[in-house]
């Protein structure tokens, strides 16, 4: 079984139920993987390294518990605005909070740490394109 087979079971048994979500999840997976093994091979465990990985690593957390929620949300007929928000908020708490004790106790650079943030804008870029450039095929 291909890799990307087993990818997109497990990630539909994690609730992955949209394939557009399936794949911007799977392709984000990829990324940070990928992002963790090259600044691990190319930098080692330099402190850059660590924080473009960290960075990497809370924003695909970031973006699985958005991606598998925002499916949920659609067929919600109460209370959803409030469960956003809620969550919303609490994982901007978290996520404020993780930077911060990366910034401050960890000294990672912030620099690094926002090119990893910014992964989640890359793969959302190149899933976008990939789709205009099918759609186009097709006319």
């Amino acid at each position: 079984m291909k890799v990307n087979q087993k990818l997109e079971t497990f990630l539909h048994r994690r609730g992955f139920t949209h394939p557009d979500v399936r794949s911007l999840v799977r392709n984000q997976l990829y990324l940070t993987a990928g992002t963790c093994f090259f600044a691990a091979v190319a930098f080692g465990f330099a402190p850059w390294a660590l924080a473009l990985a960290a960075g990497t690593v809370l924003t695909t957390f970031n973006f699985w518990s958005l991606a598998k929620f925002g499916q949920h949300l659609a067929y919600m007929r109460k209370g959803a605005v409030v469960s956003l928000l809620i969550r919303f908020y609490g994982r901007m708490l978290l996520s404020g909070l993780v930077i911060y004790g990366l910034i401050v106790w960890g000294q990672c650079s912030i620099t690094a740490l926002l090119a990893g943030l910014s992964s989640v804008v890359v793969n959302a870029i190149f899933w976008g394109v990939a789709g205009f450039r099918q759609k186009a095929k097709e006319a």
